[in-house]
């Protein structure tokens, strides 16, 4: 028997959660949360062995409905493919979580313009074009909640990170500004912005460097998820996981730039020991493939 859930099941139709970049990380924790709760699921990440395995694990665990979709979202048709695929398949959707996304570490001139670009594509790109293609749908499906996947990068000039903050203060400004236009719709829009996480192998090692308020911050993704998907179904505009990360970032705010600069300093000063890395959170591969059907 299904969880009962007011997102998944309204009168007689049956809704869905949308969730990209769900096969690892927070988005598979975002994901195992959504279950948890008795939401019904659309899964897409990368094709292979997790995001088949997840989908198998979340139906069996938490008796929902969930599909999956295997698709390299940096290519320049995936959102497209996405929202064809659901509306082929007649799934309605009413909440949209836009995690995908690729992190990096290094000097800037030490990247690849090929990586910036894969990266621009997946923080940037495909979060404006997922909502685009799906708010139609979701003001149809009201009430109904966007939640795009920021950082508390976003806030800050992060070195050997510049891109990726950069693409991250997008994401924060458009969910702030489409929460605005939105207001009267029916649609919450939220943007979540996590501190540092453990979400991988990579990040755990470069977390474990880390000294002081920057170690004392590092959460879980499933202590992330947990507080993101509450906050986002009551609708909160920007959802901080961690009590050091919220005092944090409203100490922040009362400070001048050069004591941000001074702390960023140095608790980026750690990142050169691990060398440069292209895609600490997602390296995609140039394929598509439907998976987990």
């Amino acid at each position: 028997m299904l969880h009962n859930s007011p997102l998944s099941t309204i009168g007689f139709k049956m809704y869905f959660t949308l969730v990209t970049g769900a096969s690892g990380g927070i988005g598979k924790a975002l994901a195992t949360e959504c279950a948890r709760k008795g939401m019904h699921l659309l899964l897409v990440a990368l094709p292979g062995f997790e995001l088949t395995e997840l989908v198998s694990q979340i139906r069996k665990t938490y008796k929902v409905h969930c599909y999956g979709l295997g698709v390299d979202m940096s290519e320049a048709h995936a959102s497209q493919e996405v929202y064809d695929w659901v509306k082929e398949n007649d799934f309605n959707v009413n909440v949209l979580i836009n995690n995908v996304g690729v992190g990096s570490k290094g000097e800037f001139d030490k990247l690849s313009t090929c990586f910036y670009q894969k990266q621009i594509n997946l923080n940037v790109v495909t979060t404006c074009m997922m909502t685009r293609l799906f708010l139609d749908d979701l003001k149809r499906n009201a009430p109904a909640h966007i939640m795009n996947t920021g950082s508390m990068g976003g806030f800050y000039a992060l070195p050997n990170k510049a891109v990726y903050s950069a693409t991250k203060s997008f994401v924060y400004s458009l969910t702030k500004s489409l929460r605005l236009e939105l207001a009267n719709t029916g649609v919450q829009v939220s943007v979540l912005c996590p501190g540092g996480t453990d979400s991988n192998e990579k990040t755990i090692a470069i977390n474990k460097d880390l000294k002081g308020i920057a170690k004392m911050s590092i959460l879980q993704p499933d202590e992330v998820a947990k507080e993101a998907i509450d906050k986002m179904l009551k609708g909160k505009s920007r959802i901080i996981p961690g009590t050091v990360n919220k005092i944090c970032y409203h100490i922040s705010r009362l400070v001048p730039e050069f004591v941000h600069n001074f702390f960023i300093g140095r608790a980026f000063k750690h990142v050169h020991k691990h060398g440069y890395s292209e895609g600490v959170h997602q390296v995609p591969e140039p394929k598509m493939a439907k998976v987990a059907n």
